[in-house]
Order: structure tokens, then sequence, then C-alpha cells
């Protein structure tokens, strides 16, 4: 197993054995239990000697923590991960439904700053950034048996840059999620094996919202030709103002495909605000009715269907805004 694949798998691993502090009885007993099952959880993937913290608690009410949580790479022991404290925020596991709310503070590397700002290293450093602070973030996962529906919500705050949100519902994925934890070296080498497990699954709802932090303002100071900081000339605002400008007119003219005639301008409105920094937040939403199929992307992707593809996009009752 590379060592980019165990620290993932650690990664994770602490995020939700942690959230197993509610599934049993009183404080000492769950602080045991639950470092139980999380240090048989890491001998099970061979990462005993990855994973390392500080303390564990857990409580009767239903929640618990991990503070001072390091993630060593064997391989590399110069190079780790840590979290700050791992929170339990809610947790319910019965025969019909799983949820889980967890919650980090203070993710960060062995410098002591953002994993982040190492994965886009170039491009940030071309906005103006020389470092970034640890991160926090959330995790909700709420699955209803009964009815095979399951519903995702991924939340990461990266301070000096934007908070990032993500939401999910959709129904029947389960044998989706069974194939990749039974067969995961097997998808890991061919993705396609997936496809069949695909079929049934349909989206109820997905939405992305964006929260800027100072990363629009740098963005747009690139944009103009100036270095994050600097002050920009009348002339630079004047041609960056136009280019926004025209580029919101070729929404309005080409976006009814995309939103339909009643969200056009609404839509293409809020993107401008959002690039010229008159608005700091822009969520994009989509509400499909009926529930949109996966099956049909691969079917786009692949060549068939695409005729149908404006009645698609219609259907997928897509809108931006503030």
């Amino acid at each position: 197993m590379s060592s980019k694949k165990k620290l993932a798998i650690a990664t994770a691993g602490v995020l939700v054995v942690a959230a197993g502090a509610a599934w049993f009885g009183g404080n000492k007993l769950a602080q045991g239990k639950v470092e139980e099952e999380l240090k048989a959880f890491l001998v099970q993937n061979n990462l005993q000697d990855n994973v390392f913290w500080d303390s564990l608690s857990a409580n009767v009410g239903g929640t618990g923590s991990m503070t001072n949580v390091k993630i060593i790479d064997k391989q590399n022991p110069a190079h780790y991960f840590t979290f700050r404290k791992v929170i339990l925020n809610d947790l319910e596991n019965t025969e019909n439904r799983q949820k889980v709310d967890v919650s980090f503070e203070g993710f960060a590397d062995e410098t002591g700053q953002s994993p982040i700002g190492k994965v886009s290293e170039s491009k940030l450093a071309e906005l103006g950034y020389t470092k970034l602070p640890e991160v926090n973030g959330k995790l909700k996962v709420n699955v209803d048996s009964t009815t095979d529906r399951s519903s995702y919500e991924i939340s990461i705050d990266q301070p000096e840059v934007a908070n990032f949100g993500v939401k999910f519902d959709a129904n029947k994925i389960s044998g989706l999620l069974e194939q990749i934890r039974n067969n995961a070296e097997q998808v890991q080498g061919n993705a396609m094996a997936l496809l069949p497990f695909l079929a049934p699954i349909s989206i109820n709802s997905l939405s992305f919202d964006i929260q800027d932090k100072g990363l629009v303002e740098r963005v747009i100071a690139k944009e103009k030709g100036v270095t994050w900081g600097e002050k920009s000339s009348p002339a630079q605002d004047a041609a960056y103002n136009a280019k926004m400008l025209q580029q919101k007119e070729d929404c309005l003219k080409q976006g009814a495909v995309v939103f339909g005639e009643s969200k056009t301008e609404a839509s293409c409105d809020a993107v401008y605000k959002y690039v010229t920094n008159q608005k700091n937040r822009i969520s994009f939403a989509m509400n499909p009715n009926p529930p949109f199929e996966i099956l049909t992307v691969v079917q786009l992707l692949s060549g068939q269907g695409a005729g149908n593809l404006n009645q698609i996009l219609q259907s997928l009752n897509i809108e931006l805004k503030n």
C-alpha cells in the first residue's frame, strides 16, 4: 500500500472511528471501548505505527473527542498530518438509520500550516500567498436504510481563502458504497467495474457554497495585472469591470440553456457580483425534478442522448445565487 494511501485511510479512520464514542455506555467504558475500536481498525489496516493521539474522551450524552492526533508517513517520518481536535457532535447507529456528525479543528501538515497550501502551491503563490493557517471542517452523513436514501455534507474552512461547502442527497447509493468498501483494490485499478452499481442511483439535490475569505480579492488583483497589496490604476479597474460586464452579457445570452428563462438573469447577476467582490458568497443549487439518474451522465459522456441535453439541463433546476 502506498504511503499516500496509508495516510488517507488513517485520516479517514481517525475521523470515523473517533465518532464511535457515543455507541457505548458510561464515560470510562466509552473511552476504553473507543480506543479498542480505533486500535483494532489501525491494526486491521496495518496503520498501528502511523497514528498517535494525546487523549480520547467520550460521554453518555453522545459526544466525544480526540486531541492532538498525529498521522505519520512511516516511509518518510518527516511528513505527517495533525488534528488539534476531532469532535463528535452527533451519532445514531440503529438498524434503520446511521447518522454521524464529526467536526475537526486545526488540521495541518508537519509545517504547522494547511495541507491545502501544498496541493495548490504554484497557483497560490501566483496570488500572493506564502503560507496558509490550519484548516477546520465538518463531515455529516445521514443514511436511511428503509428507503435507501442518504445525505452527505462536507465543509472545509480555510482561513484567508474561503469556506467551501458541499451537500449531496441521493437514492440507492448503498450498493455502490458496499462495492467500493469490499473491493477497494480492484476498483482502484478498474473504475469501470463500478458502472453497474451507478445505474440505480439518482440525485435528489446537490449544492456547492463558497464564502470568500480573501481569495476573490487576490484573483481580481492578478486579473488586473497588479501584485497583491498594490493599488490598481483607474485604467486597470475600468478594464477589469468592462471584462466582467462582457462576461455577464455573454451569460445572459447563453445561460437560458442551463438556468432556464426565469433564473438566467438572477444567476448571471450572482456570478457578476461575486467576481467583482460586491458579494462574498456564491452558491450553486441543483434540485432536479424528477430525481436525476447518474446513468444519464454516463450516457451523455459516451455520446448517447446528446439530443436531449437541453431538456435534461432544464429538468435539473439549476440556480446560482449570493
